[in-house]
């Protein structure tokens, strides 16, 4: 398909569909070598962890955009991986997320929400390298503006073009330079969705352990379950006991937990909105800010590593988001946590 195949088929999406033309926000990742599993993908987004994946209906659809935190709609296109966020205000757009998104990948993002912005941007191999806000080809900057030299030029030719050509020749710039396609009938079937948590500070940090205690991490990964799961028990309990958390739903997931029973989606729904309430004073900023309260933030975010190490349990103890936000909570005392996660795992050699 050419070029302006590709430019008419856009401008078609968008004069027939109303949400998009309000609101997208459409993220490619081009593999540079193989493909990239869906999991993966999710697991970039938040730096190396594991956000909750669930599958889309219709019911689910409206409720995301309206949930706490970030909805990431994913499919695939040939060997590219298309993240749709619907909103059009993009969480896969910050910085430190294209980051990861673009390692041995490159990464292509435009999104305009009904505030008005609207932008394309470029990363590959870890770094951003040049966006174009507005899709204004004379406002391009970044650490590389020439990589996105013939994108601009395209985006010259549309200055006095009638609505919605720009748009339109932006997504075509992105199929033509990752060989991927946003059909119209994108939303049609059912989509994997990362429900991605609200950030604990504005500095968007990794979730993934292995960027703070790697030998830890990796001493974790090889270890038998039943030395995972004792882990993850204790530092449950500390979180607990510290924060004064004895909240109705963690009393009872927890003592099912300690039991060695596997818990219900009921009562892991009933942990996440203790959770929601504790951090109802951030609601809908996107992240929380901890200067306001301290001891409101630390319990929060320690609440989400008991749920996190809660979900982690459930799936043979294979994954510990929760000590990342657990170390977050501690501060100060994680080291004497740290030093009890270690007795643990010196046991397995003895």
């Amino acid at each position: 398909m050419t070029f302006s195949e590709a430019v008419n088929h856009y401008t078609k999406l968008l004069r027939d569909s109303a949400s998009f033309a309000e609101a997208l926000s459409w993220t490619v990742i081009r593999p540079l070598d193989k493909s990239i599993a869906l999991d993966a993908v999710a697991a970039r987004l938040i730096g190396g962890g594991h956000p909750l994946l669930t599958e889309s209906d219709d019911e689910f659809t409206e409720e995301a955009e309206f949930s706490e935190g970030y909805a990431v709609y994913m499919g695939r296109s040939g060997e590219a991986v298309m993240l749709v966020e619907p909103g059009g205000f993009s969480y896969a757009s910050i910085p430190q997320v294209m980051a990861w998104l673009s390692q041995d990948a490159q990464v292509w993002h435009l999104s305009w929400n009904h505030t008005g912005s609207r932008v394309l941007e470029y990363a590959a191999n870890g770094q951003r390298l040049a966006r174009i806000p507005e899709l204004d080809p004379h406002a391009i900057h970044g650490a590389d503006p020439a990589a996105l030299q013939e994108e601009a030029a395209a985006l010259e030719e549309t200055r006095n073009a009638s609505w919605p050509v720009k748009k339109a020749t932006a997504m075509a710039i992105i199929e033509r330079r990752t060989g991927a396609r946003l059909p119209m009938d994108w939303f049609d079937q059912p989509r994997l969705v990362a429900i991605v948590d609200p950030l604990i500070n504005d500095e968007c940090p990794p979730i993934g352990l292995e960027h703070y205690e790697p030998d830890m991490h990796v001493q974790l990964q090889s270890a038998p379950p039943e030395y995972r799961q004792a882990v993850l028990l204790q530092v449950i309990d500390v979180l607990v006991e510290r924060f004064d958390l004895g909240l109705t739903a963690i009393t009872r997931a927890v003592r099912v937990a300690h039991a060695g029973q596997p818990l219900d989606g009921a009562l892991l729904e009933e942990v996440r909105e203790e959770w929601v309430d504790l951090g109802a004073r951030w609601a809908g900023r996107g992240y929380a800010v901890r200067e306001e309260d301290e001891n409101t933030w630390r319990r929060w975010v320690a609440v989400n590593a008991i749920r996190h190490s809660l979900r982690s349990l459930n799936e043979g103890a294979s994954f510990f988001d929760g000590l990342t936000y657990a170390r977050f909570a501690l501060s100060e005392n994680w080291p004497e946590i740290r030093a009890g996660i270690r007795g643990i795992i010196r046991d397995v050699s003895n």
